[in-house]
């Protein structure tokens, strides 16, 4: 995985500077994120109980976490799904999209934290 690959995932430039240069908070949301699995898997099972409203908070939630850590590829794809969950329209390409992208940027962040020796 290179590192432009990464940034298209996780602009890790951006994130530093978004606090401040601290990498020991850095290296620790990162962390964090890697125990989001649960909100991807309640986010699928509000699709597929069509709790639309619920799942929209769950994927606005999502989105924070994907601004703050400047996750730049899960980020763009969370606000045209979040309006999406507010329609009556079929969410499941949008969930394949985000959960392609959820999952890449996990691929990332597990590099980021453990670098290839």
């Amino acid at each position: 995985m290179d590192e432009a690959e990464i940034k298209k995932y996780v602009d890790t430039v951006k994130a530093l500077e978004r606090i401040r240069g601290n990498a020991k908070l850095f290296k620790m949301l990162l962390t964090h994120f890697l125990n989001t699995q649960a909100q991807m898997d309640q986010l699928k099972q509000e699709i597929a109980a069509n709790d639309r409203q619920a799942a929209s908070k769950s994927v606005h939630a999502l989105k924070g976490v994907a601004a703050n850590l400047s996750m730049t590829a899960l980020y763009e794809l969370c606000p045209p799904f979040e309006a999406l969950l507010k329609t009556d329209e079929d969410a499941s390409a949008s969930l394949a999209a985000f959960e392609a992208a959820y999952a890449k940027t996990l691929e990332c962040v597990n590099h980021l934290l453990n670098p290839p020796a």
